[in-house]
């Protein structure tokens, strides 16, 4: 078959000779190079079509390539090339003799046609910046597959063309190999276009540059009943002043706490301090390309779960874990509801740890979505005949989400939605003037709608959202802490004859009240203060850090207790943070300073 074919004519002479070509040593080589280039020509169009229909597309800026069109076109060039390949193969094939007049016109076009698409390749490429836009993308964003798949369909197509071109010249070589022989050159092909397609897929996953560990589940204890001696201590070390280093926040969740910085989430547990699971993303080339945004944590569910959002050139990212377990629940990158619902709509996911639904609110409507798997339950429109939404905070119970709309130009409105059902439950209205703004605060489950002005200091406090339009109006005094029961409240109240502040432990309809000694109002936001089941409990910090303890039913005489931390005079944000199993109190040194720690202690 490597011998060289010479035609036999029977019919008259031709005016011209017709030659043939003599095949040569070379063409076996040829022909096999041929056949491994149909393979990987089959694997990269085959990969190509993945890339550009099986992956998920991530926006980047025009300046870079475009890894979809990257995908595409490798695609169709692969198929075009292959269709000639495969052609070439099957009309060398069935040649008795390989004439140079009769078969050259085709070899020609098949040739050129060939040269044409690895041009349109290698210009594609050019145009496109592909080479370097390939290197910044994987050094400033989350790895993402359609990039390394796109470029890895577009090599195997451009080699396998590369191969096949000898074919395409002089399709008589086909004849030299054997069919045994030649699929097992497509098979070679077919192999190393595999090999690639793992290999671009696996560097496009982004798990490569996330240090993710989980724990088995576990029943969540219940909160401290009163503060007991410490448990444990941790101390985290600095951030060494970072850039990037904007500090780490500490929450309630799962079966304890979370401690949240920019590189991710750690979770502890409540009762002995020690870690559970966690989740944090490494630099990539020394560049952390997608970084927590800072206060963005959001627990539900009562902290069994918590959802958090990520920012970087990409864009943000969402993603939900089961704070128990540290299993991830969902992302953005899921097809959901919560992802497909408005995506490019102003929405504001709202703080709802009692609630295992998650609040959406927009400027017309709140939406309500199964926290646990982003499934849409509900869809309720605000936007009432001559009412506005206004810029004062909505607040998230366990039962209802409430929101103070503007209704014409002398009317607050405060509506409660059933977090369960989307429904309107009730609403309220109150006179609107010049002087005062509405505030809602959240006190445990209640809900603190306070319309203060200087002359009329009214207030509600809303237990049951069915009740909002009969809560009675309250002049007298200001909640700023509550029981998680609602059973008993912090009222701060000021005495004009004597010009001094004191507060008071009352319940939540006023039938008891017990003056609590030496306490002073403080913030409902501050989290300074708080009432357990068995005892008042206050962090003061001046020139030492201390707590004092009032016994719930007697308040009559605070117990001092010091508290031995590292907390530093002025640069130090100390915080009482009740959590399940135990109460921490945490140091959250100035992180601009170098070697500024975060301490946490546990008392249960």
């Amino acid at each position: 078959m490597g011998d060289t074919e010479t035609a036999v004519s029977t019919g008259p002479s031709p005016s011209l000779p017709t030659l043939t070509r003599d095949l040569g040593r070379s063409a076996r080589y040829k022909a096999l190079a041929g056949a491994v280039g149909a393979g990987l020509l089959t694997g990269g169009t085959a990969l190509g079509l993945f890339s550009r229909f099986g992956t998920a597309p991530v926006a980047v800026r025009d300046t870079y390539a475009q890894a979809g069109h990257v995908a595409g076109a490798a695609a169709v060039a692969g198929g075009l090339v292959l269709a000639i390949a495969v052609a070439a193969w099957f009309a060398g094939r069935s040649r008795q003799a390989d004439l140079w007049s009769t078969h050259h016109r085709w070899e020609l076009g098949a040739t050129a046609t060939v040269v044409l698409v690895l041009g349109f390749l290698g210009t594609m490429s050019w145009n496109e910046h592909l080479p370097s836009s390939y290197t910044t993308l994987r050094t400033e964003m989350p790895y993402f597959e359609q990039l390394t798949t796109s470029v890895g369909a577009l090599a195997l197509v451009a080699i396998g063309s590369i191969l096949v071109l000898p074919l395409a010249f002089h399709m008589g070589v086909a004849r030299t190999l054997r069919r045994g022989t030649s699929t097992a050159a497509v098979a070679m092909g077919l192999a190393i276009a595999a090999v690639v397609s793992v290999v671009a897929v696996r560097a496009g996953d982004d798990r490569l540059n996330v240090d993710h560990s989980t724990a088995a589940p576990t029943p969540v204890p219940a909160a401290a009943d009163r503060f007991g001696t410490e448990a444990f201590r941790l101390q985290l070390p600095p951030l060494n002043n970072r850039p990037e280093a904007t500090g780490r926040e500490v929450i309630p969740a799962g079966t304890g706490f979370l401690v949240i910085g920019v590189d991710g989430l750690r979770a502890f547990d409540g009762a002995t301090g020690e870690p559970r699971w966690h989740y944090l993303r490494r630099p990539q080339s020394g560049t952390r390309t997608l970084i927590y945004d800072r206060g963005s944590a959001i627990t539900a569910a009562d902290g069994a779960i918590v959802t958090t959002r990520w920012t970087g050139r990409s864009g943000t990212r969402r993603i939900t874990f089961d704070a128990v377990t540290g299993q991830i629940l969902w992302t953005s990158d899921d097809h959901t509801d919560f992802t497909s619902d408005d995506p490019d709509s102003p929405a504001r996911l709202l703080e709802a740890p009692a609630s295992d639904t998650l609040i959406v609110e927009t400027d017309t409507a709140v939406k309500g979505y199964d926290a646990r798997t982003a499934a849409r339950r509900w869809v309720t429109p605000v936007a009432e005949s001559g009412c506005r939404s206004t810029d004062v905070g909505t607040r998230v119970t366990a039962d209802a989400v409430y929101r103070v709309l503007r209704c014409g130009g002398s009317t607050w409105r405060v509506i409660a939605i059933d977090t369960a059902t989307g429904g309107v439950i009730g609403h309220r209205d109150y006179p609107a003037s010049p002087s005062n703004k509405p505030t809602l605060t959240l006190l445990q489950n209640m809900t603190l709608i306070d319309f203060w002005t200087p002359d009329n200091p009214a207030y509600m406090l809303v237990e049951k959202p069915d009740q909002l339009a009969t809560t009675p109006l309250r002049t007298s005094g200001s909640p700023f802490a509550a029981a998680a029961d609602g059973s008993d409240l912090l009222v701060g109240l000021f005495d004009p004859a004597t010009r001094q502040s004191h507060v008071d432990l009352t319940t939540y309809d006023g039938t008891s009240r017990t003056r609590v000694a030496e306490m002073s109002p403080s913030d409902p936001n501050s989290g300074a203060v708080h009432v357990l089941a068995e005892e008042i409990i206050a962090l003061e910090y001046n020139t030492a850090l201390r707590l004092s303890r009032w016994p719930l039913r007697n308040p009559t005489s605070p117990n001092a207790v010091p508290i031995e931390a590292t907390c530093r005079p002025k640069a130090t944000q100390p915080t009482l943070l009740p959590v399940p199993a135990s109460i921490l109190v945490v140091c959250q040194n100035n992180e601009e300073i170098g070697d500024a720690t975060l301490d946490i202690i546990g008392y249960r």
